[in-house]
């Protein structure tokens, strides 16, 4: 298969909230913002993305169950954030090789800097997490009607067999 990375973990349990853990990291020193109101969105599924072809199978990915946390102050800082995805692969036909099997990712906040629309985030993938992707958000909105603008990018495989996945959740305050 060409280097394809089949032994991913299957992990139990259903995405319906956001797991919470011990690293579950703030950024920033939270000093001159306020209080963090937490904001939250789902997602229950991607479009499917396309990925592989040449030499390699045809392959699709698509993320299920997305669920996303951020504590954001009134400066539109994040700080504290969590996303959780389901990742689900398919084989395209006449393709004869099972894709992965489907896996839960988590991620965690690793830094919010101010942009022109909001707030660009970046997320630490936890190490558990397969394959290796990683995830950048654009925090957008006004007063509280935000919305997060995912971007995840597979980084343990190199072309043609990486894949991205490009998609919005609207966040409600809790």
């Amino acid at each position: 298969m060409y280097g394809r990375v089949l032994g991913l973990a299957l992990f139990a349990g259903a995405c319906g909230s956001v797991a919470r853990d011990a690293s579950d990291a703030a950024v920033g020193d939270g000093q001159g913002g306020g209080t963090p109101v937490t904001y939250k969105g789902t997602l229950d599924a991607t479009m499917p993305a396309p990925f592989g072809g040449g030499t390699f199978c045809n392959y699709t990915i698509t993320l299920k169950q997305l669920a996303v946390e951020l504590g954001i102050l009134p400066s539109k800082q994040a700080m504290t954030g969590r996303v959780q995805a389901l990742n689900v692969e398919a084989s395209v036909p006449p393709c004869t090789f099972l894709p992965a099997p489907p896996s839960i990712a988590n991620y965690t906040l690793a830094s919010s800097k101010p942009s022109a629309a909001g707030a660009t985030l970046t997320f630490q993938g936890a190490a558990a997490n397969t394959p290796a992707v990683d995830l950048v958000v654009e925090l957008s909105g006004v007063g509280s009607a935000y919305q997060a603008r995912l971007g995840f990018h597979r980084t343990d495989q190199q072309p043609p067999l990486d894949w991205s996945v490009l998609t919005t959740v609207p966040l409600s305050p809790q």
